[in-house]
């Protein structure tokens, strides 16, 4: 197995339709507190990312992610914040691309820069390594299937790092496989540490949605 090898069976695993929905459960836990919810998240193929989550029925947060800026509904706090694309990576260490972030999501390798990779053989994955400046990216894939096992990465200068775990792989439409549970590590110099497990319970691709996002006018924006 070679670098380039491997990268042609990783492209071949690809999963992007046009759009996606997803219907998911949640759990969260930082240093403060610890929730579980229901997620909806909507994705139009480099255009935007939308997601709701709800607790009890009702809608906590709102959130909108277009190719510049990231917009978040505080429902609990009748708050509203608008922000550049590097929130993302300044808060929670994200990628801050859209489309980065949509392969993030979606279970695809973020690839930051694929030159000087390194290769490494263990047992049931081979072990992808390499860094673009200051970020360190590390991926796991599975020896047989191909299949995306964990992305990590981590910026050494601002010590924030991002990682997920992909497990519970199922057949969709016939041709392609998603990972229907995920496991987030998020660790940040600004927000502390997080894990988030996200369980898809159910998903459509290719079906064109109706996408709302209203600043309520009683809403005043976060500090």
């Amino acid at each position: 197995m070679t670098t380039e090898r491997l990268l042609r069976q990783l492209a071949k695993q690809r999963f992007s339709p046009e759009w996606f929905e997803g219907k998911a459960r949640i759990n969260y836990a930082d240093d403060a507190m610890s929730v579980s919810a229901s997620a909806t998240v909507i994705m139009q193929q480099d255009e935007l990312v939308w997601m709701s989550v709800k607790k009890l029925g009702f809608e906590v947060v709102r959130v909108k992610v277009t190719k510049d800026s990231v917009y978040v509904l505080d429902r609990l706090n009748n708050e509203y914040t608008i922000e550049s694309l590097d929130y993302l990576s300044e808060s929670y260490g994200l990628p801050a691309g859209l489309r980065e972030l949509q392969d993030f999501l979606l279970g695809n390798p973020v690839f930051m820069d694929t030159e000087g990779l390194q290769i490494q053989p263990l047992g049931p994955t081979y072990r992808l390594s390499g860094q673009n400046g200051r970020v360190k990216a590390e991926y796991l894939v599975g020896a047989e299937d191909y299949r995306l096992r964990k992305l990590a990465f981590q910026d050494q200068e601002s010590e924030q790092e991002a990682s997920a775990l992909l497990s519970g792989y199922q057949l969709v439409d016939e041709e392609q496989y998603f990972s229907y549970l995920r496991n987030f590590a998020l660790e940040s110099q600004y927000s502390g540490t997080s894990e988030v497990e996200l369980e898809f319970t159910k998903i459509e691709i290719n079906t064109p949605k109706q996408i709302r996002f209203d600043i309520p006018s009683r809403y005043t924006r976060a500090k």
